[in-house]
């Protein structure tokens, strides 16, 4: 908070893609090689005239970073900081299956059980030539089922600006009796987000409480993450990154709600920081086996809803990003460099690059 007092004024002019100039407010001290390093990436970011906002959280040998730039709403003249609350999307996937390796060693769930197992009713269609759907299958992202049943935007009351409002457990029930299999499940990837949205009703079943609850019991309480969150209707409005479009204008914030497990959380810098280290460590059984690859392989393969590869060097990477309506994450782990960063925007604004560049500053900065 000091550093963002002290710099809060400091000012970054870049170029946007028509030749204008604009000045982006930023927090960074340029006061060490990082910092530079920092600086350069996201002035490349800025030069996307979609952004508005981002925050970054890197973690380098065990030491923690904090850099914000831009603003919580275009055209407010606020800077963001490491507790402004962002929509994290699909990055909530990672806590998901955080649940189910505690799920797993609490002998509530088998990896390898046929889904329908934790299904009410009949699902003969879940199955391809006599091979069920398994539990890791929804986790990896291999079972078949359709990223996104029909029946999402098939509804009279859709709303294209917050699609999944009020989408709930009998529509996604009901959608996963209108699928039909094309293939063996575990053999091809194919990211679904119904497939995870499943994973969370059967974990809420499986220890008798909310998706809310049981990742506060589990993550986030442990890991003294105050800031993180579904439900922000309590907060002010100056604490919240707004999302917005590719012309800068703020759409809402995604209800997610009923069904959480694929993308409901909001979250800081400050609290995701401690997710990143929580992960290095393998600070409980249930994280360490989260980490454990189902598919592909440790090169390039997938855990317990994490992506997992290895950079050109060989280090360990487990990453997740994130995308809603009108924001973006991006999380990046490196356990045996005890190092990783985290990147919230609320725009459109493309951060690949920036992803990118921040993996080989953090990677190269760590082993120094």
């Amino acid at each position: 908070m000091l550093r963002a007092t002290l710099y809060a004024l400091l000012v970054l002019t870049v170029s946007s893609c028509s030749g204008q100039q604009r000045s982006i407010p930023g927090d960074n001290p340029l006061q060490t090689k990082l910092d530079s390093l920092v600086d350069k990436s996201v002035r490349r970011y800025f030069h996307d005239k979609k952004a508005v906002g981002l925050s970054i959280g890197i973690v380098q040998k065990g030491v923690v970073h904090f850099y914000n730039y831009g603003e919580t709403k275009a055209g407010n003249k606020q800077l963001p900081d490491n507790h402004t609350i962002y929509e994290i999307g699909s990055t909530t996937k990672t806590f998901t299956g955080i649940i189910l390796g505690q799920a797993i060693l609490d002998k509530k769930i088998g990896l390898d059980d046929d889904i329908r197992r934790y299904l009410k009713g009949d699902y003969p269609n879940l199955s391809y030539e006599g091979i069920p759907i398994r539990i890791r299958d929804l986790t990896n992202h291999t079972s078949g089922i359709t990223r996104i049943f029909p029946n999402m935007w098939q509804r009279p009351d859709y709303d294209s600006l917050d699609p999944l409002r009020d989408y709930n457990r009998q529509l996604l029930y009901e959608g996963l009796h209108q699928m039909k299999m094309d293939r063996r499940p575990g053999k091809v990837y194919s990211y679904s987000n119904m497939a995870v949205a499943l994973l969370g009703t059967i974990l809420e079943d499986a220890f008798g409480q909310d998706y809310f609850t049981l990742i506060s019991n589990n993550i986030l309480t442990p890991l003294q993450m105050k800031d993180t969150r579904i439900d922000i209707r309590s907060l002010p409005a100056g604490r919240i990154a707004w999302p917005h479009d590719e012309h800068r204008k703020v759409v809402p914030l995604w209800d997610i709600s009923k069904l959480p497990a694929m993308g409901a959380l909001r979250s800081t810098t400050a609290d995701m920081v401690k997710f990143i280290s929580a992960n290095n460590k393998e600070g409980s059984p249930a994280i360490a086996l989260s980490h454990r690859v189902t598919f592909g392989t440790e090169k390039e393969g997938m855990g317990l809803n994490w992506f997992i590869h290895s950079t050109p060097e060989g280090y360990k990477v487990l990453e997740h990003g994130g995308g809603t309506g009108g924001s973006r994450s991006s999380l990046e782990c490196f356990p045996q460099l005890n190092a990783g960063f985290v990147i919230l925007t609320n725009s459109l604004a493309n951060r690949n690059n920036l992803e990118e560049e921040l993996a080989d500053i953090v990677v190269a900065g760590s082993k120094d």
